[in-house]
């Protein structure tokens, strides 16, 4: 029992660590790295450490899988919602006067401005906190 809360804090903490690092390494790499990490840590024997990292490539992998779905649903989302801007824009450019155009895009911008402010503020007062 102590043995398995040893495993599941380093884990743990190697996900966490893996999280911060800007670089991103292939799954491989990750597995190959968390394995060496364990080995050391728990004292592994060749046996435990091949079957280890069997263990740690197949969910290195699945986390790959899943940050590559969920990268192409944002960019996807993101597309979709440039597209409809665009053409919400090009819909109100017909029908505005230019400088009624010109006012309400000055006036967008603004909004952008202000929400932008307030989102930075929030997350200085998070590292605050």
């Amino acid at each position: 029992m102590k043995k398995l809360m040893i495993i599941a804090a380093l884990a743990s903490m190697t996900v966490a660590a893996q999280a911060q690092e800007k670089d991103r390494k292939t799954p491989q790499e990750r597995a190959k790295l968390r394995t060496e990490h364990m080995t050391k840590e728990l004292e592994l024997s060749p046996e435990q450490q091949a079957k280890v990292e069997a263990i740690n490539l197949k969910y290195a992998d699945r986390v790959e899988a899943v940050r590559a779905e969920r990268e192409a649903e944002r960019t996807a989302k993101r597309d979709a919602a440039e597209a409809m801007h665009a053409a919400h824009d090009a819909e109100m450019k017909a029908v505005l006067t230019a400088d009624q155009y010109t006012k309400w895009v000055a006036k967008k911008q603004e909004a952008k401005a202000k929400h932008l402010e307030k989102r930075e503020q929030m997350r200085e007062d998070r590292k605050g906190n």
